[in-house]
């Protein structure tokens, strides 16, 4: 998707072989289908995201504008949909804000996977068979619940320091 978003044309097959397993392939072809019916504005795609205050980051899919509004969206892929997930959408949401100075509008997840077999026939239901965008319009309340969660994981893990591991580029026998 990344690549898609900068501008590359995707192929699923080089030489008569694929490239992708099929199901990533056919997953990938949902997300086409919901960029190429909704249009959205392309703000920020895999964009690396902190907080200062809260000391934590993570790298958001996608930040984009949807008829006016401007979204933080986290593509999914698995079997089900987990409540943290809005969790995580709250976390980036609030981080773009703190390190762009933009309030966002809305979260979601665009879930890749879904079982929906129709176009959402409701005003602002985004969906077509295989994929939807779950809302979460409760950002403020989800990113206290986040912080919450957060300040338990520290007082069972208070000396916990991220990993820097440092690698050679290259090597020779």
């Amino acid at each position: 998707i990344e690549s898609y978003l900068n501008g590359e044309e995707m192929e699923f097959l080089q030489y008569g072989r694929p490239m992708y397993p099929p199901h990533i392939w056919q997953m990938f072809m949902k997300f086409v289908e919901w960029w190429e019916e909704y249009n959205p504005t392309l703000i920020e795609a895999e964009v690396h995201l902190f907080s200062d205050e809260l000391k934590i980051a993570g790298t958001c899919d996608l930040v984009c504008e949807i008829n006016g509004e401007l979204w933080v969206i986290d593509f999914k892929t698995s079997n089900h949909l987990q409540t943290t997930y809005d969790l995580q959408a709250a976390m980036y949401a609030k981080c773009f804000e703190e390190c762009f100075g933009k309030k966002v509008d809305r979260t979601g997840i665009l879930w890749l996977k879904s079982s929906k077999r129709s176009e959402g026939k409701k005003p602002g239901i985004y969906q077509s068979k295989g994929w939807e965008i779950k809302q979460i319009d409760n950002i403020d309340d989800n990113f206290e619940l986040f912080k919450t969660i957060y300040s338990l994981y520290k007082l069972d893990n208070p000396t916990i320091e991220p990993i820097y591991n440092s690698y050679p580029t290259k090597v020779k026998l």
